[in-house]
């Protein structure tokens, strides 16, 4: 095999990437702005005849294409547990590790008023999750036949709560023509956490929704079939950097971030090792982790960004006004495509970049908390991060950036925070080409190369 193409349909780019496969090595990227909402076909062909005098016209026709996609802004998603520290947190863990966007979340009995709010959102796909084996039963089926019964319900709902009512679930929604997978229990017993089963579940539904893609009939006569949704691809080219493959070794604990213009995305690939004398709460946490800010970006969220973020500190680093700072915010939120061009907007888009990565890092790392249980000193809740070796920038707002590593260092823990899970050094690199999705692509096939295209395209800032 000459070349392999990897290709990823967004909502805002159509990006090809070709590997030279004997060399092991990328030999062309490109991208166009996404034609999804038309015909997806169009952006892809922009791609290939740009490729084409590059590889030539016979390796262009022989290569291996594979793709991705998060176009339409990926799988809209509801989470329905039963508690919140545990069966909840679980099943959002499995929503986005499967490349979904969870748009509304409950736990608990669901109330009436619940039920008309789930029918009003119109989710994609709903995620029923709660019970350990041989515990709870009454407010999962409860949930379940609530779900079913509501004429205004129409998604498809997997199930991945206790297995002694499976059954009696899948029923109720049958019983209302209703569509409902079966997955095995998120958690299963206290401390076991089962994520694989309901996230293969939700990428098939994802891959049948796309096939109503505009312009998916075309494209796949040119490159056969989805693979995965774009987030999983990444979260994949991470967990491939950080474990290495059986000739090569990886980087060992790595994490990601990539800074939008409405969402911060973090990943993460971290063993969960305890604590000396410290008990761990909560649901456990999956080795590899995303998690999705959607009030953390640079333009359409840029609003809520600053509420969440520290206006002192805003002033502090950017040494701009709060007058100066609500006139850069407008002029983002009014143009999307803003691009800063004068100092004071280059400060402004500094600044908030630093504070989404702090942000949106403790955020998706654990804690450490005082302990009143006889016996207890210390309790954790979350993922503990703080041996992460690597820590990679990605993203508009931090690539372009003229100092991405004062961005990436607010990912470390400062001298004053003694109890997050983050580290207090790593090194930092910069993903300038978004290499993680094709490398989460291409692991599917041939996973030596794909690591090292991954060590060789991430710039080190030094």
């Amino acid at each position: 095999m000459g070349f392999t193409i990897l290709v990823d349909f967004g909502s805002t780019f159509t990006k090809a990437t070709v590997v030279d496969m004997h060399k092991q090595c990328i030999a062309y990227t490109f991208r166009t702005p996404s034609t999804v909402g038309t015909d997806a076909s169009i952006g892809l062909c922009k791609c290939f005849d740009a490729i084409q005098p590059v590889i030539g016209i016979e390796e262009l026709r022989s290569s291996k294409k594979i793709a991705s996609s998060s176009a339409a802004g990926g799988l809209r998603m509801i989470v329905v547990g039963l508690t919140e520290s545990l069966s909840l947190t679980a099943g959002k863990n499995a929503a986005y590790g499967a490349g979904a966007k969870i748009i509304k979340t409950f736990f608990g009995n669901l109330t009436k008023n619940e039920i008309e709010e789930i029918g009003d959102i119109q989710p994609e796909i709903i995620l029923l999750c709660g019970g350990y084996e041989n515990g709870n039963t009454t407010w999962v089926l409860e949930n379940a036949k609530k779900i079913a019964a509501s004429p205004t319900i129409q998604a498809p709902v997997v199930y991945a709560g206790n297995s002694h009512i499976a059954a009696e679930v899948r029923l109720a929604f049958m019983q209302h023509d209703k569509i409902c997978i079966l997955a095995h229990n998120i958690i299963p017993a206290i401390n076991e956490l089962d994520i694989e089963s309901s996230v293969e579940a939700v990428r098939n539904i994802f891959m049948k929704r796309i096939t109503h893609m505009k312009g998916f009939d075309t494209v796949r006569q040119y490159v056969g079939d989805i693979v995965m949704p774009t987030p999983a691809a990444v979260l994949a080219g991470v967990e491939l950097l950080a474990k290495g493959t059986y000739d090569e070794k990886g980087w060992d604990e790595v994490m990601l971030v990539d800074m939008g213009g409405a969402t911060t995305d973090v990943h993460s690939y971290a063993e969960q090792d305890s604590l000396e004398g410290v008990r761990i709460v909560g649901a456990p946490e999956p080795k590899a982790k995303r998690t999705v800010e959607g009030d953390i970006g640079a333009r359409e969220s840029v609003n809520s960004l600053i509420e969440a973020a520290d206006m002192r500190r805003l002033r502090n680093i950017s040494g701009l006004s709060e007058e100066a700072i609500a006139a850069c915010r407008d002029k983002r939120l009014a143009h999307h495509d803003f691009v800063p061009d004068t100092e004071m907007e280059k400060r402004f888009e500094q600044a908030i970049a630093m504070e989404a990565v702090r942000v949106s890092v403790r955020r998706h790392a654990g804690q450490i908390y005082d302990g009143y249980a006889e016996g207890v000193q210390r309790i954790q809740k979350g993922k503990d991060l703080l041996n992460v070796k690597a820590i990679v920038g990605t993203g508009g707002p931090i690539i372009d950036s003229e100092n991405p590593r004062l961005i990436l260092k607010q990912a470390l823990k400062s001298s004053d925070e003694k109890n997050v899970l983050i580290p207090s050094a790593a090194r930092f690199y910069l993903d300038t080409s978004y290499i993680f999705y094709a490398a989460g692509l291409l692991a599917k096939y041939d996973k030596k190369t794909a690591l090292k295209l991954l060590k060789q395209n991430l710039v080190p800032l030094t």
